[in-house]
């Protein structure tokens, strides 16, 4: 008996060690989780700062380098600031209050860095400011100003500017508390100001910019922090390798074709990487790629001594993970510009966008399949039609080299990639008339001048009455670039849908002349859904969503979509 009792014992020791034991290990975790919550460094934990244009990995931190990012407006009016934003990174969410404080070194001139509450969205040429608040330092003036925008307007409702003291090392902090931030520099509670709700998301996005033509400055820590009972946790960037199995996606259903044809769409970068229903859609239902803006002049090289490759980079990578096609838009495109292109000494400009090509197209060898070297050059002014002009519009290369610097534009790109097709892309020409005289024209003496051109897209963009066309006369446009040895492909095609028909209609027509015409390549969209779409009224606030995509602003499939489908499924 006593035996049996000390056994018992024995047992009711080993058990209560071994729950103090679990117990204690639980602890030990929720106070290392706890802890983490309380303070996280995003300098060392995120790992994906190589995606931040402008950033560099040093000893001392991550080094901003301004690259003076300005969007030129579709109508070729100077834009909008652009600083990066650090979408293909972590962000945080947050509930509660919270602080965060980032430790700048080696400020030139001016640092500023930004929490948006969503990152911006970059539409076609031009920038929507979602909910952010920015601290910029200015070490000369010794001036700190904080700018609040609360998504209702392209410009800061909210600006507050303090004198201030700096250091080698400056210490900024915004501290969130209630409905008030709090802005401390160096220790030195500067003021405080309304949120004006910006944070009411729970998400935070990181941006970092500096004064233009300067030599930046140094992040050496970026800490979060959750004050009180506030909560905060790092959300990781999407892995986007999608889901390609659905059978009756746009491009598996063209994959089945025998033409084999490719389907794509033009893409946006920051909801590639921030929504993952866009996500998605742009990668489950494509097989081929076009950078909506990350290629583009002003994006891609936005100072003489700038290059910015990095969401460019991340694009083709995330493509090639995807098993996608990479067409590249575009090299020479007079309305997209920088400012310091367009203002550059006319003697100068040929070797500008012959440097420019060599870089851009070598710097993407053997990745980018195809480019539109030339984008959009003619003009919609009918007297440079007539009594003997070719109809090119006379924009600063066309001022520089004439003609020529279309020549020359191709023999650059083919110099830098001999394996990559090269295109002239241009709008208008689906339809007979003056436009599409010229450009046949013009590649007919490409041709006959030994210029290395593989073919022409057709935008195909539907906005109003005018812009419909028929198959009849986009099947014989084809047919004629065939007989001349060059390819051809729907490039941007959009149908404005106040009717629904015609937008079936105008969709499938396009589609259905590319699948019986042997010379068409592949069949691209101009977006995806019309929550990110072109056609989005510019500079409106609220957005006005257009409707010409094949998903509408909830992403909901349109019947245009279905009529694809079912077009894909016949020979």
């Amino acid at each position: 008996m006593q035996n049996a009792s000390q056994f018992k014992l024995a047992k009711l020791i080993i058990k209560t060690l071994f729950l103090v034991l679990t117990l204690g290990i639980i602890l030990a975790i929720y106070g290392f989780m706890q802890y983490n919550n309380r303070n996280i460094d995003f300098v060392t934990q995120d790992k994906d700062w190589q995606y931040f244009p402008g950033a560099v990995v040093t000893e001392k931190g991550i080094h901003f380098s301004p690259l003076n990012r300005i969007i030129v407006h579709q109508d070729g009016s100077w834009g909008q600031p652009n600083p990066p934003v650090n979408i293909g990174g972590q962000h945080l969410h947050v509930k509660g209050d919270f602080k965060i404080t980032a430790i700048a070194l080696e400020i030139d001139q001016q640092a500023s860095f930004r929490l948006y509450a969503s990152p911006p969205i970059v539409y076609d040429q031009w920038r929507y400011e979602s909910p952010s608040v920015e601290v910029m330092v200015d070490t000369v003036k010794n001036l700190t100003t904080v700018r609040i925008w609360d998504g209702s307007s392209s410009h800061s409702m909210d600006t507050r500017t303090y004198a201030t003291p700096f250091k080698l090392k400056t210490v900024i902090s915004l501290e969130h508390i209630g409905g008030q931030i709090n802005i401390i520099v160096n220790n030195q509670i500067l003021g405080s100001m309304p949120d004006h709700h910006i944070f009411d998301s729970g998400n935070i996005w990181f941006g970092a910019d500096g004064k233009a033509g300067s030599n930046g400055w140094t992040l050496k820590e970026l800490y979060a922090e959750a004050l009180g009972t506030g909560r905060i946790e790092i959300i990781p960037p999407p892995s986007l390798i999608v889901d390609q199995s659905d059978q009756n996606s746009l491009g598996n259903l063209a994959n089945k074709h025998s033409k084999k044809l490719k389907i794509g769409a033009a893409i946006s970068v920051g909801p590639l990487l921030t929504d993952e229903k866009y996500g998605a859609l742009a990668i489950g239902q494509f097989n081929m790629l076009t950078p909506e803006n990350s290629m583009k002049p002003q994006f891609i090289h936005p100072e003489a001594n700038i290059y910015s490759f990095e969401q460019a980079d991340q694009l083709v990578d995330i493509a090639l993970k995807n098993n996608m096609t990479v067409h590249g838009h575009a090299l020479v495109y007079d309305k997209s510009s920088p400012e310091w292109m367009t203002k550059s000494p006319v003697a100068d400009r040929q070797k500008i966008m012959v440097d420019h090509i060599n870089t851009v197209v070598g710097h993407f060898k053997g990745r980018v399949a195809e480019w539109d070297v030339v984008n959009e050059p003619f003009s919609k002014k009918h007297a440079l039609y007539k009594n003997g002009k070719t109809g090119l519009e006379p924009n600063i290369w066309f001022e520089a080299m004439g003609e020529e610097y279309i020549d020359l534009a191709f023999r650059a790109a083919h110099e830098a990639d001999p394996g990559a097709k090269l295109y002239l892309n241009d709008y208008g020409v689906e339809k007979d008339g003056q436009h599409w005289d010229a450009l046949l024209a013009l590649v007919k003496r490409l041709k006959q001048r030994g210029v290395p051109i593989d073919g022409v897209g057709f935008e195909a963009h539907v906005y109003t009455d005018g812009d419909y066309f028929d198959a009849s006369q986009l099947k014989q446009h084809m047919e004629n670039l065939n007989r001349i040895g060059l390819l051809a492909r729907i490039s941007e095609i959009d149908v404005t849908g106040d009717d629904p028909k015609q937008q079936i209609n105008q969709y499938v027509m396009a589609l259905d002349v590319c699948l019986r015409t042997p010379n068409c390549t592949s069949y691209s969209t101009w977006g995806i859904t019309d929550k990110y779409g072109s056609t989005t009224r510019s500079d409106r606030y609220p957005l006005v969503y257009g409707t010409s995509l094949l998903w509408d602003k909830n992403m909901k499939a349109k019947p245009a979509y279905g009529a694809l489908q079912e077009r894909l499924r016949q020979p």
